[in-house]
């Protein structure tokens, strides 16, 4: 099967941007949108699912969502003028699927920028706890409007900030967990953690924070795209995968053992609880943490942004072909800045941080990024398929329809 993915790997030529992005820029990219919501909450993860459950749930999101980003572009490569995931659903399943799909397709990609926007806002409050959480997310409202008029190409730059701040996430756990002696927050001195769940009844919580560390396969065919050359794309994306999963072991591993059952939601929220300890140097990954999200945002939301400009120029809209350059790049800011204040505006009524990401994850998340992705595939390559890639696409749709519809019910009905 490998053979079959790699010979479909080809550029489309239909929509060639004027500028396209270099293997290295898409692996930012790649990286950029792995690392994001769901980095900060794995040590909770971890605490939820014990050690046994929680490493090999870790392994299997990994492993699934990896094979599903191939399957996507498969799919993206099934025959000309295909261009988004709606248009995949389309020749899949007919419009119906079309609409399911971009309902949750943009669901998906607005719930991940709300995360985001309310990280900031977390973030920001602990580096100033005398301004209110809602200014706070105003004030990265006002930055982010016009960081929506950015090219993809040029947020490649800015994804290098977000990798970087991964990195120094980890090494400021570990520097803070070797140079602590006494308990919470020492890696000489852990904190007491379990093999298995303590209370099964909140192992389903890890389900959803634990995929969301894979997903952002929405923007996947975007990135894809925009690449110089399409056909490194799955180096682009075994690198990427690799080079995060090394990120989120070290980070769960290192923050569950340094804070066991006191885990917050936020690795950060921890480290900033021993105020006397690294004072400047925690101060500066918390800023680091706070100012990443930004072009994460920017780029989780490209899609949106292309979709709606196409429906501008479409003949159901054709008004806006008539427009003056001037007046349609008016209309364009217009439309980010609309689709930015509803993601804040969110943000600031829901702001509870892990329940968005339980949520995002265990609905969302799984359904996007691994059951769907299985199902375009089988419907558009039924008859070149062995009998052995049926039995995997089908086990990998029950098993993470189960996790999903778990935790979902969990998030909903359960969240303490």
């Amino acid at each position: 099967m490998s053979e079959q993915l790699n010979n479909d790997f080809e550029i489309q030529e239909d929509k060639p941007p004027k500028y396209k992005s270099t293997l290295g820029q898409s692996i930012f990219n790649f990286c950029n949108v792995l690392m994001g919501v769901g980095t900060l909450s794995l040590p909770l993860a971890f605490k939820h699912a014990g050690w046994i459950i929680g490493i090999s749930l870790l392994f299997f999101c990994m492993g699934v969502t990896n094979y599903t980003a191939r399957l996507i572009i498969k799919c993206l490569n099934y025959k000309e003028k295909i261009y988004t995931y709606p248009d995949i659903a389309t020749i899949a399943f007919g419009n119906f699927a079309k609409i399911i799909i971009l309902i949750l397709f943009s669901l998906e990609l607005i719930a991940i920028a709300i995360s985001l926007v309310i990280l900031i806002g977390d973030s920001l409050q602990i580096l100033f706890p005398d301004i209110s959480l809602i200014s706070l997310k105003i004030i990265a409202w006002m930055i982010l409007v016009p960081l929506t008029l950015i090219d993809i190409k040029y947020l490649s730059y800015f994804s290098l900030l977000g990798i970087v701040s991964a990195i120094i996430l980890v090494f400021v756990v570990i520097i803070d967990g070797i140079t602590r002696n006494e308990q919470p927050g020492s890696l000489f001195n852990p904190m007491k953690t379990e093999l298995w769940p303590t209370d099964w009844n909140s192992l389903p919580f890890s389900f959803g924070l634990i995929i969301a560390g894979f997903a952002g396969h929405s923007v996947f065919p975007s990135i894809y795209l925009d690449m110089q050359t399409p056909d490194k794309y799955q180096k682009a994306i075994s690198i990427s995968y690799s080079f995060s999963t090394v990120v989120y072991l070290l980070i769960a591993v290192c923050g569950y053992l340094m804070f066991g059952n006191m885990t917050k939601p936020e690795i950060t929220q921890n480290i900033m609880s021993t105020p006397d300890h690294l004072k400047l140097l925690n101060q500066f990954i918390v800023w680091l943490v706070a100012i990443n999200p930004f072009t994460k945002i920017v780029l989780e939301l490209q899609p949106v942004y292309f979709y709606l400009e196409i429906q501008y120029q479409s003949s159901s809209c054709n008004l806006w072909t008539r427009l003056r350059n001037d007046c349609f790049l008016f209309i364009r800011f217009l439309s980010r800045m609309l689709v930015t204040t509803v993601v804040v505006f969110f943000a600031i009524k829901y702001p509870q941080f892990d329940r968005a990401i339980e949520l995002l994850g265990s609905f969302l998340f799984y359904t996007i990024s691994t059951i769907i992705p299985c199902m375009f595939y089988l419907k558009l390559y039924s008859n070149n398929l062995r009998w052995w890639e049926w039995l995997v696409n089908l086990l990998i749709i029950l098993v993470c329809t189960a996790l999903a519809f778990l935790g979902t019910i969990w998030a909903f009905l359960f969240y303490e």
